[in-house]
């Protein structure tokens, strides 16, 4: 994400269940940014918070408080995706991330943080480091496609989802395109 609280983790749950959910795949998120966000998403949705990891909502497994072992154990599993949520890209470990197969770049189109989405990505194109897809919330499309005029910068919406455990027309068409399926 461009900054805090802007839906990454809230994206990468809702990706990590249309992998494990609808696409029946073997899939893990790893939290690998220090927020807490999963423990807490553990004791709402399974009643208790435990050292043990990893645990298991739905169909998808949560590494919450992720680092280079619980990245080694999600690698040895028999995961065929795996997921990280790094959290906010300004305090991310650019190294591990630009290492990913794939990478999304989380923003939001709220008025107020456009200007750290086009800076952000203004920033590291010019570091030559643009090799994620840039994707937002808080939008229209037609909110999208002023930002990209007035910007210049293309991300793709994703769409609303209240809940994200649940796989929607909308949000399974969005994955399917993000995924090339």
């Amino acid at each position: 994400g461009v900054g805090e609280g802007v839906g990454a983790t809230h994206f990468s749950v809702m990706f990590v269940n249309y992998l494990a959910g609808y696409r029946r795949r073997r899939a893990a998120l790893l939290e690998w940014n220090g927020s807490g966000d999963l423990e807490q998403m553990e004791r709402v949705c399974t009643g208790m918070s435990r050292d043990r990891k990893p645990f298991r909502v739905l169909e998808a497994d949560y590494f919450k408080k992720a680092g280079s072992g619980e990245l080694s154990a999600a690698l040895a599993g028999d995961y065929e995706d795996i997921l990280i949520d790094f959290g906010n890209a300004e305090k991310t470990e650019w190294a591990e991330f630009l290492r990913c197969e794939r990478q999304f770049l989380v923003g939001s189109f709220s008025e107020w943080q456009q200007e750290r989405f086009r800076e952000f990505e203004r920033k590291k194109a010019a570091e030559g480091k643009k090799s994620w897809t840039s994707l937002a919330v808080f939008g229209s499309e037609e909110t999208r496609r002023e930002f990209k005029r007035r910007y210049r910068l293309e991300a793709l919406r994703i769409p609303f989802s209240a809940d994200a455990f649940a796989v929607t027309w909308e949000s399974r068409d969005f994955f399917d395109r993000l995924t090339g399926d």
